[in-house]
């Protein structure tokens, strides 16, 4: 049909058609739209992330059979499907511009121009609510363009396609300038993954009503300066480590879903947290799933878990665009899990890290890639770890001899051989200097016991603070602060001796400086430096050399 002969008002039967073409046009172009993902992290791809919720919402089980559903009806089917179904930090926000549009249409037998110009607000507003912290430059700013300009319009005469395609030429405009609302866009030589998903959402419904058969040139814009991921951008960006996407659905009853959305942001980053009282679905970004899963099951049973590294996406997304480590003679790839023991290992002069540890042991595999990328002529695997050491030496065995292990049992090891390293030996050299390294340092450990046993005639009772002095059981106390105290006075530090403690995620600076300033007052002599190693699971890390 031609623009004249667009319909007026828009039935059920007529609001889901178009939905189901935008989401055609979508799946045209989500292989460009993967290619612009670069913001917040590669986080999976943003073009299939919105495909994959639109095609939930347009399966929805919640949809009344065909030519039996008002607007209102359909709308609100659609929203529950997408809402069940998101996937992605850019899913999960267009599965709320979905329960806003339900929303906004909620009295609606059928829809005109009117209606739908009102609808992109609520749907706006929607997406805007669900995030943590909303960013512009993002699909957010192009989905508030395109609500927006509906709004200036004389809109109680204008038809649906009239609407949508006002709407359409914001979200246009806006999608061009997102490099101008945030740097990392400008930087990467790109325009926002999202807004240009909902540009080909917003082109596929509007070529329906029109009668018209989209194409790429209508959903993604071709300007070449925003086709491609500058070089500059990717070796910015090499060293960044990125966590953990985690998402899941929480079922249960009378769910209060702006509780739950502001104790995930006090957890992680990047949240969104959507849904109702009966079903709520988080998305967050975070260097440990585990507690946030924790408190998903306070508040009810936990559906659709899905837990993705955004560090190996980050790689892969790096060789993607064709970004390559400058070479280098000699690397070394260390084993680590805490924000700031990562920062301590880069800023020594690690090529990568890996991240695990305790409870998250790292593969052949994920060191064998991690040492490929590195882009050295040798590497050098810091393990870190005792559970860890053998996949290393299975990397060793697969890298064919350009790949060495330096068995560091513990985060300190690895500190002390990688200070060890000297650019001007050869990789043999340097090798056995970092051998002799980790040698030379006392490991402990401060964590809380997961079961009841007596190790080392040590009795240790389920939930008490116990303390490893080289991998051993020492002391099980009441508190960390005891476990702590036990722990370096059997190690019998002499007056020179430098204690490093590293404190973890769940202590606090005042706390570690005060544990400090207790181990000073009962070994006269030795010097206490305090890092914010920002591990899971253990409270401290101790070095003592």
């Amino acid at each position: 049909m031609s623009n004249g002969d667009s319909p007026t008002r828009l039935t059920g039967d007529d609001f889901r058609a178009m939905v189901a073409a935008g989401t055609r046009c979508l799946e045209q172009n989500a292989d460009a739209i993967n290619a612009l993902n670069v913001f917040p992290v590669p986080d999976g791809d943003t073009g299939i992330n919105m495909l994959l919720t639109l095609r939930s919402a347009n399966d929805s089980p919640e949809l009344p059979p065909a030519g039996r559903g008002t607007v209102a009806q359909v709308s609100h089917g659609l929203a529950r499907g997408a809402l069940l179904g998101a996937r992605g930090n850019s899913g999960v926000i267009f599965s709320q511009f979905m329960k806003g549009l339900s929303l906004g249409l909620a009295d609606c037998e059928d829809c005109g121009g009117a209606d739908l110009g009102a609808a992109l607000g609520t749907g706006s507003a929607g997406s805007y609510q669900a995030v943590g912290k909303p960013v512009e430059g993002t699909m957010l700013s192009v989905m508030r363009a395109a609500a927006e300009a509906t709004e200036a319009t004389e809109a109680a005469t204008a038809t649906p396609a009239e609407i949508l395609r006002i709407a359409l030429e914001a979200a246009q405009w806006a999608l061009e300038h997102t490099p101008e609302q945030l740097p990392i866009l400008k930087e990467a030589g790109v325009v926002d993954a999202g807004g240009q998903g909902v540009v080909a959402f917003l082109a596929g419904a509007l070529g329906h009503l029109d009668g018209k058969d989209v194409h790429l040139e209508i959903a993604v814009p071709a300007s070449s300066s925003l086709s491609s991921v500058s070089h500059d951008f990717l070796e910015h960006t090499e060293e960044e480590m990125y966590g953990y996407c985690t998402q899941f659905i929480i079922q249960g009853d009378r769910i209060d879903v702006d509780t739950v959305r502001e104790r995930v942001m006090a957890m992680a980053g990047s949240t969104v947290v959507v849904g109702d009282d009966r079903t709520v679905r988080v998305h967050a970004h975070t260097e440990d799933p585990g507690p946030v899963l924790s408190l998903g099951t306070a508040y009810g049973v936990l559906d659709q878990i899905n837990i993705q590294n955004m560090d190996q996406q980050h790689e892969q997304f790096m060789v993607d665009h064709g970004y390559k480590a400058k070479h280098q003679g000699f690397a070394i790839v260390a084993v680590a899990a805490g924000k700031g023991i990562e920062s301590v290992f880069t800023d020594l002069g690690a090529s990568a890290i890996v991240r695990g540890g305790q409870t998250m042991n790292a593969s052949a595999s994920e060191l064998l890639e991690a040492a490929r990328t590195a882009n050295a002529d040798h590497v050098v695997l810091l393990p870190n770890n005792p559970n860890i050491i053998m996949a290393a030496n299975q990397a060793a065995e697969l890298g064919e001899g350009t790949i060495s292990v330096v068995p560091s049992r513990s985060i300190p090891q690895g500190i002390a051989g990688l200070l060890a390293f000297n650019p001007e030996l050869d990789p043999d050299e340097n090798i056995e200097a970092m051998k002799q390294a980790i040698g030379g340092v006392r490991s402990g450990e401060v964590t809380t016991a997961v079961r009841t046993t007596t190790l080392n005639d040590v009795d240790v009772v389920e939930g008490q603070a116990i303390a490893l002095l080289d991998g051993v059981v020492v002391a099980a106390k009441s508190t960390e602060d005891e476990a702590l105290a036990a722990l370096v006075a059997r190690a019998e530090p002499e007056a020179d001796t430098l204690i490093t403690l590293y404190r973890g995620a769940n202590v606090g600076g005042w706390q570690a400086q005060a544990s400090a300033a207790m181990i000073v007052s009962h070994h006269a002599g030795v010097e206490v430096e305090v890092v914010d190693g920002g591990q899971p699971h253990y409270h401290y890390l101790v070095s003592i050399e």
